[in-house]
């Protein structure tokens, strides 16, 4: 026991304590989160135990969830649950028209836990969260309204303008679900209510909210996102399929996607966090991982930007849509600047690329999550 405490001992930092509220990104806001609510604390424990054993993903609650909307940070519809209906219509046999919210949740109750971040989100960035989401899978209505064999894909129109679409194929899906509910209360009004759609694997733009119709069709569709930017040979990803990423939350760093959405940095100089201590004392290094589909099988992390690496230690169970929380125990080293680096593989060995391989932000952002930190040994000053 003795040991392990020792391991997980915090180091006194200095320098982002004091941090402003995280900007919102193109198309996803960030909840005016102040960076210091964000991060995730290290599970504590131990190295021996089994993975199966593990304690499941830290959930991150309704108030702090990030948001996403064409119309900006401030919207939220307000819907009234005797206002809104939905229909499903297009290629079916039997259109339903005017669902209401007594219907839908008639529905018989599932629950299944994801994690969301949007297709925006920067490298490190605040735009994730992991809840519990609550609803009925959406063959269940499909299948009730009966799918013509013609039918290809599932388009979506939200109350806010928005529109997309997703396959057959992943529509059949148990694991797609409409849901109204989030984290065993009812679905806050700006995260969907009364009806938004959970597509596991997926980023966010292929989670539309305040659903109001549901259309069949038999041709490709681009909606809101993926149409644009308009004039342009290049759009957003029309699968929006999750990639393997990782994020550090300690040592803590600043996020700015405006002045600098590459690498999420301002004016790095006067921001760097300082760790001090003396000879045998650890700093915990620690974040999240995610692979969309696939499972985290394990994280790396770099303290000298990437030359070299070490295996960090994965403190949460590893499953499917699932983040992950890692920690890995940093012996302080001499006085200096360094750069903190993590890494994840997934479960078919993809390893996490140092930069972005898809168009800029418009596939997901995939490269190393990089932070600079300096180090004050309280006995070695530097000379």
């Amino acid at each position: 026991m003795e040991k392990l405490q020792n391991r997980r001992k915090f180091i006194k930092t200095t320098g982002l304590i004091l941090v402003s509220a995280i900007l919102p990104s193109v198309g996803c806001d960030s909840n005016k989160v102040t960076f210091s609510q964000m991060p995730t604390g290290p599970a504590d424990v131990p190295d021996e135990m089994p993975d199966e054993v593990l304690p499941p993903a830290p959930i991150t609650s309704n108030s702090r969830f990030y948001l996403q909307s064409i119309k900006g940070q401030a919207y939220d519809p307000k819907l009234k649950s005797e206002e809104w209906s939905l229909d499903v219509v297009g290629l079916v046999d039997n259109p339903i028209q005017g669902m209401t919210y007594a219907d839908i949740t008639a529905l018989p109750l599932e629950r299944q836990a994801v994690t969301l971040q949007c297709i925006g989100n920067w490298i490190g960035g605040p735009l994730i969260g992991h809840a519990e989401w609550g609803g009925a899978p959406l063959s269940t209505l499909l299948e009730r309204a009966g799918v013509q064999a013609e039918a290809t894909r599932v388009k979506f129109d939200s109350i806010d303008g928005y529109s997309t679409a997703i396959s057959m194929d992943i529509a059949l899906r148990p694991e797609t679900f409409l849901v109204w509910k989030m984290n065993g209360h009812r679905l806050p009004s700006r995260h969907g209510y009364p009806l938004r759609l959970v597509n596991p694997g997926h980023y966010g733009q292929k989670m539309p909210k305040w659903i109001t119709r549901i259309e069949l069709i038999d041709e490709d569709f681009l909606g809101y996102w993926e149409s644009k930017p308009e004039g342009k040979p290049y759009k957003w990803s029309n699968e929006a399929i999750a990639t393997v990423n990782s994020r550090i939350d300690a040592p803590l760093s600043l996020w700015d996607d405006i002045s600098d959405p590459a690498n999420g940095s301002v004016n790095i100089e006067d921001q760097l966090q300082t760790i001090s201590g003396a000879g045998g004392d650890s700093f915990t290094i620690h974040g999240i991982a995610l692979a969309g589909e696939r499972i985290v099988e394990r994280v790396e992390v770099s303290t000298d930007g990437g030359s070299t690496w070490n295996e960090a230690r994965i403190a949460t169970l590893m499953e499917p849509n699932v983040w992950v929380q890692f920690a890995y125990e940093w012996q302080l080293p001499p006085s200096g600047r360094y750069e903190i680096v993590a890494r994840a593989t997934d479960s078919e060995g993809d390893t996490q690329p140092a930069t972005d391989q898809g168009v800029d932000l418009y596939d997901g952002r995939t490269g190393w999550h990089r932070v600079p930190v300096d180090v004050k040994r309280t006995d070695n000053p530097p000379g």
